[in-house]
């Protein structure tokens, strides 16, 4: 609970801002410390998921294989090192080893930000239904921290602009990110854990006022949260996001009718405050942005596919994006800003994994989904636990909801997402630990 909440607060700088960054990654690896070495924190733990170490191995093993140092034979025949050759050669270094990596200090970087969410799903992959479910209360406190800063944002409170960051989307409600769409996926898994939480919960057949308080408001938060934060593509997946959430609720409505009156009362008023907002300066701001005509992604989409084609099929190394879109930048939309993504996660993962990293993400993703179908089918079966049904319907949606988003953003570049994102595929596997157990 302590890493997820750490990270949702820690883990939104980004490239621009990775202070924070750092500081969550020495965090983490003091909180694991005790996790692996001491046999009194590790009680109510069960085993590791074999799944979690499958997939461990297949998503850090590209960025080791880029930093193996490379004899001059070999690593000065890949595409588009001609120039560091030479510049070697220059140098009187002709004979050094390099690795396959064009930055190997960006990819370092980058695998020691990896190592930290593969952490986060090997432990969560241990804990019990219950601690899942405490993971889902602690993702809902992160969500609700982000909305209050979030607020103060927005309301500028005190004259001071309330961020953690230098760089942010300023202007819109960003909470403990810099990048307002982002916020907007921190937001939504938080609108998703929130229903996790009821489900289980309201499961019993009894009146949780208390829940259902926490579910009656806080799903209309979230929602106006999503809104204010001004990101298009995060709007729109709200759709599925709210299918999801149905999902997770229908176990519990179709068996109660008072429960789906009271949820259908929800929605009314989940519509009411939208209509509400609408007629407000700032929403009308956010609305404004679906009318944009250009989009930056375009060029750098444009330059990011010219830049794939100098260093196919080996890639650049993972982190050098910035580096390689400098480089391939055209100079008819060269400005004042300086490119630090692709806006496309899989597209920046081909430009620097090339095509050995297509083929293991192809395996990470038949993995994933066979994980997943496996779980899904099997948390419908009867008898099955509520909360391992709401657990499953929250892994999938959020893995669905970031994929869709990576197409135009980079939501795995965020160590917040990452981390959320691998609680959520941990959530995928069936729990190692017993429910007596938990403590």
């Amino acid at each position: 609970m302590l890493i997820l909440l750490l990270a949702m607060m820690l883990g939104g700088g980004g490239t621009v801002n990775p202070q924070t960054e750092m500081v969550l990654q020495v965090l983490i690896a003091l909180t694991m410390i005790p996790l692996v070495g001491s046999v009194r924190w590790q009680h109510g733990l069960g085993p590791v998921h074999p799944g979690a170490w499958l997939l461990a191995a297949l998503i850090l093993v590209l960025p080791v294989a880029q930093l193996i140092p490379l004899p001059p034979s070999l690593w000065q025949a890949l595409p588009n090192r001609s120039i560091e050759a030479q510049a070697l050669a220059a140098a009187g270094a002709v004979g050094v080893w390099m690795p396959l990596s064009m930055a190997p200090a960006r990819t370092f970087a980058s695998l020691i930000a990896m190592i930290c969410p593969v952490l986060v799903m090997i432990q969560v992959s241990r804990l019990s239904l219950q601690g899942r479910t405490l993971l889902c209360a602690a993702i809902i406190g992160g969500g609700i921290l982000s909305l209050i800063l979030g607020v103060l944002q927005l309301s500028q409170t005190g004259g001071w602009n309330w961020s953690l960051y230098n760089q942010y989307s300023e202007g819109f409600l960003v909470g403990f990110q810099a990048n307002r769409n982002a916020e907007c996926d921190v937001l939504m898994i938080a609108l998703l854990a929130i229903g996790v939480l009821g489900a289980v919960r309201l499961d019993d057949g009894r009146q949780h006022l208390l829940t259902m308080g926490v579910v009656a408001l806080g799903l209309p938060a979230f929602l106006v949260g999503v809104l204010m934060t001004g990101s298009r593509t995060g709007i729109a997946l709200l759709l599925p996001a709210a299918l999801v959430l149905f999902g997770i609720f229908w176990p519990v409505l179709h068996r109660r009718i008072n429960m789906l009156r009271w949820f259908g009362g929800v929605l009314i008023l989940l519509a009411l405050t939208a209509t509400t907002l609408a007629q407000l300066q700032s929403v009308q701001k956010v609305i404004a942005r679906f009318s944009i005509t250009t989009e930056a992604r375009w060029d750098l989409w444009a330059d990011t596919w010219y830049a794939i084609g100098q260093v196919w099929p080996f890639g650049s190394g993972i982190g050098t994006i910035v580096p390689m879109l400098e480089a391939a930048e055209r100079l008819d939309v060269v400005d004042m800003t300086s490119p630090v993504r692709a806006h496309n996660d899989w597209l920046e993962w081909t430009l620097e994994a090339g095509l050995p990293g297509l083929v293991v993400l192809g395996i990470v993703i038949l993995v994933i989904g066979w994980f997943a179908v496996r779980a899904i089918i099997s948390s419908n079966r009867a008898g099955v636990a509520p909360a391992r049904r709401a657990q499953v319907a929250f892994g999938t949606g959020v893995l669905i909801i970031e994929g869709l988003h990576a197409i135009v953003d980079y939501p795995m570049r965020s160590m917040a997402l990452a981390i959320l994102s691998a609680t959520a595929l941990a959530f995928l596997f069936e729990p190692t630990a017993s429910q007596r157990n938990e403590p």
